[in-house]
């Protein structure tokens, strides 16, 4: 009975699988802008002393892992593919000379404002793309004007996940009186247009007469 139950034991511990060791890396923002400023990483868990090699599409970066196995590192927040404003997810991955390896998402805004399509008529409804605000409660408000003034407000939505997306169909000019030349849209946080408004983005938009 003795000897039967010390077997057991020593085939338990034999067959217990060796502890993993597990890296992880983190960022230090929900949303970066394309090109602008930095991705800030910090990691954990590599091997201590070895090169570790940090890649987000096509910006890349390597360093060293210090003596408890930490990094860190600044990387340039790389292009969208997109083409209209809007974000895109990508897989920020850190490897070391060992082989251990951690992932994490990363999400990219192209910021700014644009109506698909971009010619059309102008009380036509078109899809506009807006991105890179604040993702809160706040409403984002288009603001349409021309020859310096304001000729019509419209609230266009709240936008959406962590880079502040709204995709959002409207007239390409939301004016009851259409008046030809070079129409302004704004787009900000506010009811009413401020010129100076933190953040915005803004269209042009050419209204001319067309003969048939």
């Amino acid at each position: 009975m003795t000897a039967r139950c010390a077997a057991l034991a020593v085939a338990a511990v034999l067959a217990a699988p060796a502890a993993a060791s597990a890296a992880d890396i983190t960022v230090n923002q929900e949303c970066y802008a394309e090109n602008v400023g930095t991705v800030d990483v910090a990691g954990s868990g590599y091997t201590p002393g070895s090169a570790t090699t940090l890649t987000l599409g096509t910006a890349t970066a390597t360093v060293t892992a210090d003596a408890s196995g930490d990094i860190s590192a600044a990387l340039t927040p790389p292009m969208t593919t997109l083409k209209h404003p809007g974000a895109q997810q990508l897989m920020l991955t850190a490897t070391d000379a060992a082989g251990i390896a951690a992932t994490a998402p990363v999400n990219i805004v192209k910021p700014g404002a644009d109506g698909v399509p971009s010619t059309s008529r102008p009380h036509r409804r078109i899809m506009w793309n807006i991105a890179g605000f604040p993702s809160s409660s706040k409403a984002v408000y288009g603001h349409w004007r021309i020859h310096g003034k304001t000729r019509r407000n419209r609230r266009m939505g709240v936008p959406k996940g962590p880079c502040g997306v709204l995709h959002v169909r409207a007239r390409q000019i939301e004016a009851k009186h259409l008046r030809f030349g070079v129409w302004l849209v704004q787009f900000d946080l506010n009811r009413a247009f401020e010129r100076f408004a933190v953040p915005r983005a803004t269209v042009k938009i050419k209204v001319s007469r067309t003969f048939s």
